[in-house]
């Protein structure tokens, strides 16, 4: 069995991001396999612990922080996968300002990195299409979905239940000083449609999740093209509507988008572990 190492920016537990919380799931299923060999945060990799550890499969996640030195050598001398969750071709890792989203030859980075890698594993269908307009690789494969755990999908399924019929009127919005999630502009686009709103937000996931859940539904704007933006599939999961801008949503765009509450909390859990068997298999191929 394929020994793995998962190097990633940041963890669970390190921020509350969705990539962290996705990677998380990834991470338990190789501990539960038997499979993992380690896991380090890309600032605490060194060249000794690389020239230690060539004998081993590399999974690697959000590398923003990883050094070029350390990108080189494993493209050198290690089998290594890649883990995207979001454009790191792209200087900016934003390809919302090309046109089709494609980055000029100037905005493009970390080719080799990518072109060496045993498999570039994307997050949807739109993700990986974006990902094959600008570097046209062979390496390139996708999941469907982001993935939770057990223990969340169950609180899912709880949320789902206490709130299916005491739903309130208005729409939820999150309020986040992060300007990619464009809290201002959605604000600015329900008063000015009418729409009933109120702003949303907390520091705990499964408190966020409780909130969310008492809506109508969820209104969301973005600033890049997002592969599969957590909160999509959870108001879905959790009964609520979501309104936002598809062609920049990767999930609305995939075939199971139209399912809700019960219905797509099987599908999650479907995905999820078709996905983890799809990742194993590419390990070992």
């Amino acid at each position: 069995m394929s020994k793995i190492i998962f190097v990633a920016d940041l963890f669970k537990g390190d921020a509350l991001g969705g990539a962290e919380l996705h990677d998380d799931v990834v991470l338990q299923h190789f501990k539960s396999k038997n499979m993992l060999y380690d896991y380090i945060r890309t600032q605490d990799l060194t060249e000794q612990y690389l020239k230690e550890n060539t004998d081993k499969i590399w999974f690697v996640g959000n590398f923003f922080g990883m050094q070029e030195k350390h990108k080189a050598y494993l493209a050198s001398n290690c089998e290594y996968l890649l883990y995207e969750h979001d454009y790191k071709f792209c200087k900016t890792r934003n390809p919302i300002t090309f046109p089709n989203f494609i980055c000029p030859p100037h905005q493009l980075t970390n080719l080799n990195f990518y072109f060496r890698a045993k498999k570039i594993i994307c997050l949807s269908k739109m993700h990986r299409d974006i990902f094959q307009r600008n570097i046209a690789a062979n390496n390139l494969t996708n999941v469907n979905c982001s993935m939770w755990a057990d223990e969340d999908l169950k609180v899912i399924l709880e949320l789902e239940e206490e709130f299916r019929e005491n739903k309130k009127s208005k729409f939820a919005v999150i309020n986040s000083p992060n300007p990619i999630k464009k809290t201002r502009e959605t604000v600015v686009f329900c008063e000015s449609n009418n729409i009933e709103y109120d702003l949303i937000s907390s520091p705990d996931h499964h408190s966020f999740l409780r909130k969310l859940a008492q809506y109508q539904g969820l209104i969301f704007q973005t600033g890049h093209p997002e592969p599969t933006p957590r909160v999509a599939i959870e108001a879905k999961m959790l009964g609520c509507k979501f309104l936002s801008q598809k062609e920049l949503i990767g999930v609305a765009q995939e075939d199971y988008f139209n399912l809700s509450g019960i219905e797509m909390i099987r599908e999650v859990r479907e995905m999820r572990d078709e996905a983890l068997q799809k990742i194993v298999g590419w390990i070992n191929e």
